[in-house]
């Protein structure tokens, strides 16, 4: 049981609360401290955030490889 318990949460970290902490410091640091425009802040933290999806859902797919053949 514990180990479910620590996969959703590696899974909800890696997901949803890391991208939202970061989008959130990136737009107010872009946008709010420099005073770069909103629409530009927003599409390059999404650009980054796209990126980010990509290998983290390859490397999230091979510990969760990896962690079924072992049992």
């Amino acid at each position: 049981m514990m180990e479910k318990q620590k996969e959703t949460l590696t899974f909800l970290g890696y997901f949803l609360i890391f991208p939202l902490l970061f989008i959130a410091s990136f737009i107010v640091w872009g946008a709010v401290i420099q005073g770069n425009r909103l629409w530009s802040v927003l599409t390059d933290a999404l650009s980054i955030i796209g990126i980010y999806y990509i290998l983290t859902s390859m490397m999230f797919g091979f510990m969760m490889r990896k962690r079924a053949r072992n049992g």
